[in-house]
């Protein structure tokens, strides 16, 4: 009804105070009237049925406002002003509608639909709706049929303590319609005291399955201007969805309908809550960029989102398919703390974004995330992250803890975070891609079983980790895997950790440092590699440091170049300490072993400009396995130890050979012969790198304190090395040749030598082929010497040795040359200054073979045992000695001789205190005996 500025009610003038009336009717119990432009003034009670008023005013000075229709109630344009009292609105069908109105009273305001919207709408965002209670609370509900409970645009609430509730059944299939539990659209404010507490809850069960539903509904796509909502006091802000339809991925907890949105908290502590299907943002197809910021003045806010129901994820603020275009996400700013806890049981992402940022905010930071199923962090595309000193923390199923993935427009900054990834068969933490830094904070990230990685850096381009520490544990994966490029400044320390099969830490790439000191790699394994390098890798100013059980400490399977600088340390208890099987240019290696290898220069190993130094305690100091090229200047300094093992060992198939390298820088020449003149002019120049084999031997040294400084066996080549051995322990032995050795070239070589009761060199089941030294006329030459009680030279086995010639000798008593097991083609001397030049145990076979001793005051050639002689000449001489002595039991063919030969007063040419068959036998003596026969010996067939 029409009033015209008709006052409705006025008690002003009665003594009788308020106003009571029903106007609805029995026909029509939802009905009633609405009264326009007039105005009701009362001084007491006033309580209505079946009536609203629109564009009016309403003053209750001394009393109570109750309004409780059937139907709807419009209050659209009517300001309520309730003096001392409370103000009550009910609707049992319909919508309470207050647009354009505003209400204020002392106690209590309640604004409660049973089936319908509750709409609090102002003009703009300067002349809002206000809704006011100075002493009392408010209380708002809207239960809506279809698609909002409770709708605020431009509104302003103020009381004690608040609590606005709504609910629905569903929402909209149109995009462009307002829907939602509580919907907030404009510039909002929600006011409570600071002792006082405010609640929003919205709740959805979209029987209707309509697309577009949410509990709290933040913004409207396609209405224009973005959404600024204020939470002044503590509130807690809840949002719970369940379907019944088929869309349940269209169903959220909270939805954030539009481009952009400020929050903010303002004092108190407050917290956000999604219940069960989560959190998503959508956004105008033509605007895809979105930042919905959370504002705090001397707040606490705490996000919570919970969904449990497959395939929703938990936050998905990525409303686009387009990610390297767009990004959208979250800011955070203002002073007081965050904090984000977010659980989903879903194959979906528990967060989703690719925007997100603190570095506005004055507090604590700290982002909790766990996915049952998939994964928990990510942040794809085009990717705007900017977080300081934040705590961060994602745990994942079978998914990644945390993975970023950034794009060549992205722009990540990573300052003094502390980020924690945690996957059961995924990885822990992936952050890959371009224009990332990461400086001064940790990434810690633990995969748990499977082939999953803890860390995974992947650098593209403008890619820094600048003072940060990055701690990754893995079962059978990687603790950390390093690709791409990096730049790695300021002390930069990786830590790799397998517990299992997989590598401590896994390096593949370029890792420059152009500021600080240089990044420091630790890698530990149990049957996998310490540290590995796995394809084309650089390294700066770098330390490496691996430890295995019974894997590598480091395994450089890739080609790496490093400077001088470098250190490569690795360590391994059964395993290698460094594994070579690729191309390394500079650094220092060192590596260790207790039983296995210290460094192993594998198959494809060329070694330039570096220094090798392998040590083991049982095992081998250096072992060669494979087709090895050392540089000149590498190979002098290589550096191969052991305790009670073989210092330096060439196994089977090693081939290896030493290059001499030559640089020129000269002027720059096209195809055709023409200089190449950079931008000035000038001429530009290069610089040639050459590779020839070395003119000069290189000498290897094995050293070893029990075992033996350098072995050999299988199939191995040499060419540019001189092999030298030598041993202090009265058990060691200098170099253990066996197998077959090829000498490539006629300036490569063996030295052996002992001191003590050790043995200088050792054929063992040897076959020796001096190819290069046969092919240029040359004689191969090999020296053994011992000081000391030691021997010189053993022979044990079948050894052929028809191309060698074997030098033995010893000082202070000691056995030049002592011939076991089966020799043939042996040229061998043996030279002793009182001890024994040329031994021949027993069992011993000498076949086509001249043997030769000296010695000066002892044995010349001594035959111990059973011993038999084919084709073969052995000759001993002394000076005051004895020249020959056979002790055993000696056979041989008629072509050979044993000769024995003293030179000086009192030597004796040959003794005899056994049995001869089938040699002959010379001796001669300058005054003492020239053969001496003891009784008891034997001769069969031989001449004396």
């Amino acid at each position: 009804m029409e009033m015209n500025g008709t006052a409705i009610f006025d008690d002003s003038a009665k003594s009788d105070k308020g106003w009571t009336h029903d106007y609805s009717s029995v026909d029509t119990p939802n009905g009633g009237w609405i009264f326009n432009n007039t105005s009701v003034t009362a001084g007491g009670d006033v309580n209505l049925k079946g009536v609203a008023f629109t564009n009016a005013t309403v003053t209750v000075s001394n009393g109570s406002l109750t309004l409780d229709n059937g139907g709807a109630v419009p209050l659209t344009g009517t300001t309520v002003t309730v003096n001392d009292g409370a103000v009550s609105v009910h609707s049992g069908g319909g919508n309470i509608d207050l647009t354009k109105g505003n209400i204020s009273a002392k106690r209590d305001i309640t604004l409660k639909t049973d089936n319908g919207t509750v709409l609090i709408s102002g003009a703009n965002a300067t002349v809002k709706a206000n809704i006011t209670s100075s002493d009392g609370d408010i209380m708002i509900t809207g239960n809506s049929g279809n698609s909002m409970g409770v709708r605020l645009v431009n509104a302003n609430l103020t009381s004690i303590n608040m609590s606005i509730n709504g609910s629905a059944i569903g929402g909209s299939n149109d995009d462009m319609a307002s829907f939602g539990a509580v919907s907030l659209f404009g510039a909002d404010e929600f006011h409570v005291a600071n002792t006082g507490h405010g609640e929003m809850n919205g709740y959805v069960n979209n029987y209707l399955d309509l697309s577009r539903n949410g509990a709290i509904v933040i913004g409207q796509i396609f209405a224009g201007g973005d959404t600024n909502v204020v939470f002044d006091g503590s509130f807690d802000i809840k949002g719970d969805t369940f379907t019944t339809g088929a869309k349940p991925s269209t169903t959220f907890d909270i939805f954030f309908n539009n481009g952009s949105s400020s929050i903010t908290f303002k004092g108190g502590k407050s917290s956000m809550t999604s219940c069960s299907h989560g959190v998503y943002t959508r956004f105008s197809a033509y605007s895809a960029t979105h930042t919905t910021n959370f504002i705090l003045d001397g707040a606490d806010f705490v996000f919570n989102v919970l969904s449990e129901t497959a395939p929703n994820p938990g936050v998905s603020m990525v409303g686009t398919t387009e990610v390297n275009k767009y990004s959208s996400g979250f800011a955070f700013s203002g002073n007081g703390n965050v904090q984000l806890n977010i659980h989903t049981n879903s194959p979906e992402e528990a967060i989703y974004l690719n925007r997100l940022t603190n570095k506005d905010l004055l507090g604590n930071f700290s982002l909790n995330v766990t996915n049952d199923i998939g994964d928990a962090i990510v942040m794809p595309g085009h990717t705007a992250v900017n977080l300081v000193n934040a705590t961060i923390t994602g745990t994942s199923g079978t998914g990644a803890g945390f993975r970023l993935e950034s794009t060549d427009k992205s722009n990540v900054s990573l300052g003094n975070n502390t980020i924690t990834g945690i996957s059961k068969t995924g990885s822990g933490i992936q952050l890959i891609g371009n224009n990332i830094t990461l400086s001064n904070g940790t990434l810690n990230g633990t995969t748990t079983s499977g082939n999953g990685s803890g860390v995974v850096l992947t650098g593209g381009g403008n890619y820094t980790l600048d003072g940060a520490s990055i701690t990754g544990t893995a079962a059978d994966g990687s603790g950390i895997a390093v690709n791409g490029t990096l730049t790695v400044n300021n002390g930069t320390v990786v830590k790799g950790l397998a517990t299992g099969g997989g590598n401590g830490v896994t390096v593949s790439g370029d890792l420059v440092t152009d500021s600080g000191d240089g990044i420091s790699i630790t890698g530990t394994a149990f049957s996998g590699d310490g540290v590995k390098v796995d394809g084309d890798t650089t390294l700066t100013n770098a330390m490496l440091n691996g430890s295995a059980d019974s894997g590598n400490g480091v395994n450089i399977a890739g080609n790496l170049t490093t400077d001088s600088a470098t250190q490569v340390s690795g360590h391994a208890a059964s395993g290698t300490g460094v594994n070579l099987g690729a191309a390394l240019t500079g650094a220092s290696v060192k590596g260790s072993s207790d039983t296995g290898t210290g460094v192993q220069l594998a198959d494809n190993a060329v070694v330039t400009e570096a220094v090798l130094n392998g040590t083991s305690a049982s095992g081998d100091g250096v072992t060669f396995t494979g087709n090895v090229k050392m540089d000149d200047t590498s190979a002098a300094k290589l550096n191969a130890s052991s305790t009670s093992g073989t210092g330096l060992k060439l196994a089977d198939n090693a081939n290896v050979s030493i290059q001499t390298i030559t640089k020129v820088t000269q002027e720059k020449k096209d195809s055709d012969g023409n200089p190449v003149l950079d931008a000035d002019g000038n001429p530009e120049t290069e610089t040639i790198t050459t590779q020839a084999p070395v003119t000069t031997p290189v000498t290897l040294t094995g050293t070893s304190e029990q075992g033996s400084g350098i072995a050999t066996e299988g199939n191995v080549s040499i060419s540019g090395i001189v092999l030298n051995g030598s041993t202090t322990a009265d058990t060691g032995t200098g170099v253990s040749l066996g197998g077959n050795l090829t000498i490539a070239d006629d300036i490569s070589g063996v030295t052996a030598g002992a001191t003590g009761n050790g043995t200088a060199l050792v054929v063992n089941n040897a076959s020796i082929h001096s190819d290069g030294y046969t092919d240029s006329g040359k004689d191969f030459v090999i020296n053994a010497s011992v000081s000391g009680n030691g021997t010189a030279i053993k022979t044990q086995g079948s050894s052929q040795l028809d191309e060698v010639v074997l030098n033995g000798n010893a000082t202070g008593g000691g056995t030049a040359v002592e011939l076991g097991g089966q020799v043939s083609g042996a040229n061998i001397t043996g030279t002793s200054d009182s001890g024994t030049a040329v031994r021949v145990t027993d069992g011993a076979g000498v076949d086509g073979s001249a043997v030769k001793g000296h010695s000066d005051s002892g044995t010349g050639l001594q035959v111990s045992g059973n011993a038999s002689l084919n084709n073969s000449d052995l000759s001993g001489t002394t000076q005051t000695g004895t020249g020959a002595a056979v002790t055993g039991s000696l056979t041989a063919d008629t072509s050979s001789q044993v000769t024995g030969s003293a030179t000086q007063d009192g030597g004796t040419g040959v003794t005899v205190d056994g049995s001869v068959t089938g040699a002959t036998v010379t001796g001669d003596a300058t005054s003492g005996d020239a053969v001496r026969i003891a009784d008891g010996s034997q001769f069969t067939g031989a001449d004396i």
